[in-house]
């Protein structure tokens, strides 16, 4: 047979070796993705906080100006002066920190469900090969990543491109205009170039994630020789499987073998089926049937009954049904009734005939 690593995987990985992949952190994450929604954050950030940052801006500029031409400067006005400080660079640094947070937690989760798991940072010393390290420098993921930061850069360039080309007429036009005016385009240039930007890597980031899921579906696909040896770690050996039910059949032959001697009548076939039976009317509904065998153990039932003076009474229809339908420690269905009376109160009224003789 040949061996799971020379042969082709074409089978769909299984649940279980996903489950495993997902364990040690293979899963399909595209990080330009989560950069894409982290510029995504950023762009919501300036559009809808960009005034009140801007009045933070200044607001630092002019108690800059206001503070700082004291001619006294003492511990208490530094601290003083610190705080102002730090409290305006709050304000605009602080969004930015908790949105990246924010956007980073969220896009992760988006793409692979909440997983924590230790095992991708745990040290491998395999990687401390150079000629691992080597190998992973020109594989065939590296040369992928190399192709998208390409692809990236060109599409950055080109936009940026675009973009300025589009507003070269409005520049030209804001030299005799006072620095608002120049700060207002500008920062109209911007909006439309990261907007744009935007929405190209947005398309680039989409592909990705999806390449990246394809790839991990190609590098989790298994051969059947896989899948058969998956199969016996999770379900067992069947060579083992059947030795232990070879094992517990023995097992439930001794234990209805030490039960015939306790029955009231044995049932045959007359050699091929053999059911053994108790009823006791005090604490049993029905007849219960606590041994049955087909074949050899049949003869063994009607040999040990024998021994033990139990009565044997041959009846091949009842023998038969019972055989089929009922389970061993199960009492007998009512289409029996009839029948099983009959042969219990033959045997019995034959016990009393032979006390008394």
């Amino acid at each position: 047979m040949a061996e799971s690593g020379s042969e082709e995987k074409t089978e769909a990985p299984s649940q279980k070796r996903r489950d495993d992949a997902r364990e040690e952190g293979q899963v399909a994450y595209s990080k330009e993705l989560s950069s894409v929604a982290m510029l995504g954050g950023f762009l919501l950030l300036f559009y809808f906080g960009s005034g009140r940052m801007l009045t933070s801006f200044q607001e630092s500029f002019r108690y800059a100006f206001v503070n700082l031409n004291q001619g006294d400067l003492s511990i208490p006005m530094l601290e003083q002066l610190t705080w102002g400080f730090f409290n305006q660079a709050t304000v605009l640094v602080g969004p930015f920190f908790i949105t990246a947070i924010l956007v980073g937690v969220f896009s992760s989760v988006l793409q692979v469900g909440f997983q924590i798991t230790l095992k991708p940072i745990q040290p491998k010393f395999n990687k401390l090969s150079p000629l691992a390290g080597f190998g992973r420098i020109f594989s065939k993921q590296a040369f992928n990543e190399l192709l998208k930061s390409i692809f990236k850069m060109g599409l950055i360039g080109y936009i940026g491109y675009y973009t300025f080309v589009e507003y070269t007429q409005q520049l030209q036009n804001l030299i005799d205009q006072d620095p608002r005016a120049l700060l207002e385009i500008s920062a109209e240039i911007f909006g439309v170039f990261s907007f744009r930007l935007f929405l190209a890597l947005l398309v680039l980031a989409m592909a990705d994630y999806f390449f990246q899921r394809w790839d991990l579906e190609q590098k989790l696909k298994m051969s059947r020789q896989d899948l058969k040896e998956e199969m016996k770690q999770s379900e067992g050996d069947p060579q083992l499987k059947a030795k232990i039910r070879q094992i517990q059949a023995q097992m439930s032959q001794a234990r209805q073998m030490q039960e015939v001697p306790k029955a009231d009548v044995v049932v045959t076939n007359p050699t091929h089926f053999a059911i053994a039976m108790k009823y006791d009317r005090d604490s049993m509904a029905a007849p219960q049937v606590i041994a049955k065998g087909a074949d050899h153990i049949a003869r063994r039932i009607i040999e040990i009954a024998g021994e033990n003076g139990v009565a044997i009474y041959q009846n091949p229809t009842v023998a038969r049904g019972l055989y089929f339908q009922v389970e061993v420690g199960d009492t007998i269905p009512e289409a029996f009734y009839r029948a099983v009376a009959e042969i219990l109160a033959f045997v019995f009224k034959a016990k009393k005939k032979k006390r008394r003789s």
